[in-house]
């Protein structure tokens, strides 16, 4: 009923007169529905109020509202109501209601996915296959764009590569070569209709394997689980990138007895890797916190999430290639639909005051000259200084140690503020 209710909420918006986007992009995630008009924002989610709150806030919308059946939940800064109780909030007319709503509902979307179901298990011949081609369709929705290589270097890593020839006859999917002669690599990616398919099958496959998920979910961790949601969250997608690191494990209660346990991850990687991920992207400090966390100290875990997902057809893992087109890896991507099932599910308190260090420690690290504690220690050894119009690094090796050492300091700090509270409510 998730669906048909974020269906229902983006109608009524309409029908009232707002610019409505669904599955809105804000800084810490997707919105479930957000409406604009006329000076007025509106940012709504659907789920338990204190799973989404964080991510709400991130956005300054004039009103925010959650949409909870018998939820008892106050806040100053969120509306917790019910469907009912949403049009007086906001002073609107609904009509019609939900339930009258959803039984003259027709949706097109949803028509056409049965029409190519039917037409894919026509021409294939077997149900299976038919299946699996839908699943083709949601892995290129994922990858947005899947090159095809066949100079022998990664073709029989493509899932579903046989399968993209049928997806093209039918429409769904375009192929595209940028050698003249002899072509060995395509660029497949969805048509417009394909695209239509690829978003209603998600929501049949998220339907169909909820309860594996919810596994998933609670096996990796909810804690956990929003770190990783918060901090991979990108434009469209969930994207995680393979690299390097020291698997280790976190042990201890005491703040430096995680400290200690986490600093050799911290040595395993390289500063400017982290760096990069950084580089053009728009970040408050809890995404900034929470992506390097992911790719951290939770690192493995997240590596454990795509994997049980791309098991059950829920991520797509991409061949990833240089400017060059030489093949160095595969990254992991969920689509939002993906990440906002997971984030209803998420959960976790880090106290404000360190994703704020964590923040200045990172401007440091980009040689901003704003006064922080930490600048004003590496100045007093050595490690920096100053310039006309900025920073200038003494040591570069001593400046990266640095930048690590006090990053992990303050992850840990994290750590046990997130295991704290998962020992306090359990």
């Amino acid at each position: 009923m998730y669906d048909e209710l974020k269906d229902y909420l983006a109608f009524v918006l309409k029908r009232n007169g707002f610019r409505v986007k669904k599955d809105y992009r804000c800084p810490e995630g997707w919105i479930d529905v957000a409406g604009f008009k006329r000076g007025f924002s509106v940012g709504i989610e659907i789920g338990n109020p204190e799973n989404v709150i964080s991510k709400l806030m991130s956005y300054p919308f004039s009103v925010r509202i959650v949409i909870c059946d018998d939820c008892d939940y106050r806040s100053d800064e969120i509306i917790v109501t019910d469907i009912n109780g949403l049009c007086r909030v906001l002073n609107i007319e609904c009509n019609p209601s939900f339930e009258e709503w959803l039984k003259q509902r027709r949706n097109k979307d949803y028509e056409l996915y049965r029409i190519v179901f039917e037409h894919l298990r026509e021409k294939l011949s077997d149900d299976a296959v038919a299946r699996r081609a839908m699943d083709a369709i949601i892995y290129l929705y994922m990858a947005e764009e899947v090159i095809e290589d066949y100079s022998g270097k990664v073709t029989e890593k493509i899932p579903f590569v046989r399968l993209y020839p049928t997806l093209v006859e039918c429409g769904l999917a375009i192929r595209d070569t940028k050698d003249i002669f002899a072509p060995k690599t395509f660029m497949t990616s969805l048509t417009r209709d394909g695209f239509i398919v690829a978003k209603v099958a998600v929501r049949e496959k998220l339907r169909e394997r909820r309860r594996e998920m919810e596994k998933i979910i609670d096996e990796i961790g909810r804690d956990v689980l929003y770190v990783i949601t918060t901090g991979l969250a990108e434009r469209k997608s969930l994207v995680l990138r393979e690299m390097k690191v020291a698997k280790f494990e976190i042990s201890g209660k005491s703040l430096d007895e995680i400290y200690y346990s986490i600093l050799p991850i911290f040595a395993s990687v390289d500063i400017d890797d982290i760096l990069k991920m950084f580089y053009g992207k728009e970040f408050t400090p809890l995404t900034a916190l929470c992506k390097v966390m992911s790719y951290t100290v939770f690192y493995h875990k997240a590596i454990e999430l795509f994997e049980r997902l791309f098991e059950i057809d829920l991520t797509s893992k991409v061949p990833v290639y240089d400017y060059y087109g030489e093949f160095f890896g595969y990254e992991y991507r969920a689509s939002k639909e993906i990440a906002e099932f997971l984030s209803k599910y998420a959960y976790a308190k880090i106290d404000d005051e360190i994703p704020r260090k964590f923040h200045n420690i990172l401007l440091l690290a980009f040689l901003n000259t704003t006064p922080t504690k930490d600048l004003k220690v590496a100045l007093e050894r050595g490690i920096v200084r100053k310039k006309p119009g900025g920073l200038e690094v003494v040591d570069r090796e001593r400046f990266k140690e640095f930048i690590k050492a006090r990053m992990a300091r303050i992850v840990a700090e994290a750590v046990e503020s997130i295991f704290s509270s998962r020992a306090s409510s359990g």
